[in-house]
């Protein structure tokens, strides 16, 4: 197994203060509320990414954060369909902006996960084979969003409501959330030099198939099981 090299090293650097600064902003006692705590950790990780990465560098930060920054607020649709029209999503009102039912901070909260996502695809695909890269990406998916099912309902941001769950996980959403990380990376990689329009294209193309694939993984495991 090859060392990590230095940009490598750095994406674990930030990634691990994030971490800290965000479990010290939502743990610490005061009267703001969580959305706006919410909403400026958001923003601050969307400002720290392309500008470290322009900083020290990385172009590949930014190409990235260019494809999943548009991606994340797309992600708004599928999330008002689950709580406003399936209503098995509520995301409790926090004091935040809201975008319909959704609070606005979501329009930049999936660029998290997604950016760890694609990166270890990207960068797993300079040193193993084709098979393993899918695999990891795959693993990928399944612990940082399943992860997040578990934990983010205490904060709370969110809860799923009147569907089946383990550990406070919808059972409907581990297949889609898996095949949502899967096509988000192979969407940036076939849109890769391609023209502003195609990168959206693509970004838009892999919100209406997570969406797709909520509503036939929900009807499998809500209605025919």
């Amino acid at each position: 197994m090859q060392p990590l090299d230095r940009m490598e090293r750095d994406c674990l650097i930030l990634h691990g203060l994030f971490t800290l600064v965000a479990v010290v902003v939502l743990m610490i006692p005061g009267a703001l509320p969580v959305g706006p705590r919410l909403s400026a950790l958001v923003i601050a990780y969307n400002l720290a990414l392309p500008i470290t990465g322009m900083r020290q560098g990385y172009p590949e930060w930014t190409r990235l954060w260019l494809f999943l920054f548009p991606l994340s607020i797309l992600q708004i649709f599928p999330d008002w369909f689950l709580a406003a029209q399936l209503n098995v999503l509520v995301f409790p009102d926090t004091g935040s902006l809201r975008v319909g039912a959704v609070p606005a901070f979501m329009g930049g909260l999936w660029v998290i996960p997604l950016f760890i996502t694609v990166f270890l695809g990207q960068r797993l695909a300079l040193r193993t084979s084709r098979k393993y890269v899918i695999l990891a990406v795959c693993l990928s998916s399944f612990l940082l969003f399943v992860g997040s099912e578990t934990v983010l309902w205490a904060v709370p941001i969110w809860y799923a409501r009147d569907v089946t769950t383990v550990a406070h996980v919808a059972l409907y959403l581990i297949v889609p959330e898996i095949l949502f990380g899967l096509s988000a990376f192979l969407a940036y990689e076939a849109s890769l030099g391609r023209a502003i329009w195609y990168r959206l294209g693509a970004a838009f193309t892999v919100m209406i198939i997570y969406l797709g694939n909520l509503c036939f993984f929900y009807f499998v495991m809500e209605t025919l099981l």
